[in-house]
């Protein structure tokens, strides 16, 4: 349990084994239950919960909900990794990166769920590259 004591840690590895899954098209949602040592139990309730039939015509998200993208860049699989951490009241906030280039960054936010550290949101950080000085 050494590397869920960290969630800086915790959230790389849940993301490189995640992103290998969708990249081999795996649904980690309801495929298996190793995500559940991942992402808290209420989050995945509400996600296995979008899975049910009754849902099916209703737009709950245009993207991945872990990854906030659409597709799965070709570098992404071995190239995820750590570039920032932050603690607010709420969560620890790790700033995952994807891409040798590192340009597409997710925000995962870590909590504490039965002594481990798993994701219980993801937010995508986006640049405006229009910033005039």
């Amino acid at each position: 349990m050494a590397n869920q004591s960290d969630p800086v840690q915790q959230a790389v590895k849940f993301n490189r084994w995640y992103v290998n899954q969708i990249n081999n098209d795996a649904f980690p949602i309801t495929d298996s239950q190793e995500i559940d040592k991942y992402v808290t139990e209420s989050t995945m309730k509400k996600l296995r919960r979008t899975q049910d039939p009754r849902y099916a015509d209703e737009v709950f998200y245009n993207a991945d909900i872990f990854l906030k993208a659409q597709y799965v860049g070709d570098d992404w699989p071995n190239n995820v990794n750590a570039i920032a951490g932050d603690k607010d009241p709420i969560c620890f906030n790790v700033y995952i990166a994807f891409g040798k280039k590192q340009d597409h960054i997710v925000i995962d936010c870590m909590i504490i769920e039965n002594g481990a550290w798993k994701v219980q949101s993801v937010s995508r950080v986006e640049f405006s590259r229009n910033i005039k000085n």
